[in-house]
């Protein structure tokens, strides 16, 4: 992951912006008989959580805070809301309307949807519209525009999802894949792990006792000679890897994915060798050099 490029702010901006504009559009086609009401998820506040109820008579949107701050049950905002709502451009409770209001012609719906966001950003305290529940509509929170345009492609025997049975069953399944990819039966040690030689260095591929996945991993560099310069190296790796994790183990260094095997999906699986094997064959030699340490095998 190249994380130097992501920006958690400008992100979070545009999904407000998303669901600013969302929101503005469904408000602006609701008919007499819709309702909607958009929650703070449960889990970030204990008891009844905040949220915003919106209706429409004739073509006037009417929304209304159920601020759920309190005490179990009660509606009202907190005395120290009240305040910062009505300065947000709510109008406070009156003989018409018992809770904090506020009120638009369908065709300018943009400054109600606009005073959403704000209302749940700066007196909800919710950091992400990820962390609303509409109770429908759930389009507000993601669009109704795919991305997506590239037709998928026809599935392969590789793609099709196996359900072992358990370990035994997952372990004849992959030996199965293995010697039809490599044209040999795959060479197990006593404990149940299947070894492969790959240029300077060997996979090993192990499944976990439940069966629920297997584990690719490679040994990479031995004989380290000093553990805190390995910990940072392998950190700035981590940090800088897309695929793999690396960590040190006493005087070894390893390279590690896992691979989800309830369903194993054979495709999955290669993919992992591949790119372990990828890595590990591509970065041995460099590693070695930089750790004070040996690779598996002399480079070939």
């Amino acid at each position: 992951m190249d994380l130097e490029n992501f920006d958690i702010d400008s992100t979070t901006v545009e999904a407000w912006d998303a669901f600013t504009a969302n929101l503005a559009e469904v408000l602006s086609v609701m008919d007499d008989a819709s309702d909607l009401t958009i929650a703070v998820a449960r889990g970030l506040a204990e008891g009844d959580v905040p949220a915003i109820r919106f209706d429409v008579a004739g073509a006037t949107v009417t929304a209304t805070i159920r601020a759920g701050r309190t005490a179990p049950g009660e509606t009202d905002p907190a005395d120290d809301e009240r305040p910062l709502l009505v300065d947000l451009g709510w109008q406070a409770p009156d003989d018409r309307q018992p809770t904090f209001h506020a009120a638009c012609d369908q065709e300018e719906t943009e400054p109600l949807a606009a005073l959403t966001s704000a209302t749940m950003q700066e007196i909800f305290d919710v950091i992400h519209p990820v962390f609303l529940e509409p109770d429908h509509l759930r389009e507000i929170l993601r669009g109704t525009e795919s991305w997506q345009t590239t037709p998928r492609p026809s599935p392969t025997e590789q793609d099709v999802a196996l359900m072992p049975a358990d370990r035994a069953d997952l372990d004849r399944i992959v030996d199965d894949l293995l010697e039809r990819s490599f044209g040999h039966p795959a060479l197990r040690n006593p404990d149940g792990e299947v070894a492969i030689r790959v240029g300077s260095t060997i996979i090993f591929l192990r499944s976990t006792p439940d069966a629920q996945e297997l584990v690719v991993f490679s040994p990479l560099v031995h004989d380290v000679a000093g553990r805190s310069r390995a910990c940072e190296v392998l950190n700035d790796l981590n940090v800088e890897a897309r695929y793999g994790r690396f960590a040190l183990h006493k005087d070894r260094v390893y390279v590690q994915m896992s691979v989800d095997a309830r369903p194993f999906v054979p495709a999955h699986l290669v993919h992992a060798l591949r790119l372990v094997a990828h890595v590990a064959d591509g970065i041995d030699d460099d590693l070695a050099a930089k750790l004070g340490g040996r690779t598996t095998f002399p480079s070939t």
